[in-house]
């Protein structure tokens, strides 16, 4: 069972250690090798979230939304009304890392 209070934090992605299916991150703060960009996911303790990731000229974008935990799944809503749902599967998450399914 996932532990919703875990999950709040903001998380930052280490794709250094992806591996087949799985997307991993780690917490602001982490010893991260230099990179171009990486993608943050900032999830609050109120339900709301923000996301953000290199743009297309390698600035940072930005997206804000609110986020749910249900049994495994995590859903990230943005736009009117959560039009832009989308779920990705929890698969481990401990104080050090959150792993995700691509």
């Amino acid at each position: 069972m996932i532990e919703r209070d875990k999950l709040a934090r903001r998380w930052i992605h280490s794709h250094e250690e992806d591996g087949a299916g799985e997307m991993v991150f780690r917490p602001e703060g982490f010893g991260f090798p230099p990179s171009r960009g990486r993608r943050v996911l900032d999830l609050r303790p109120d339900g709301s979230c923000t996301e953000q990731g290199p743009g297309p000229t390698d600035v940072p974008e930005e997206s804000a939304g609110e986020w749910e935990l249900h049994d495994d799944q995590l859903l990230l809503r943005e736009g009117p009304e959560g039009s832009g749902t989308r779920a990705v599967r929890v698969l481990r998450v401990d104080g050090e890392r959150l792993v995700i399914g691509r």
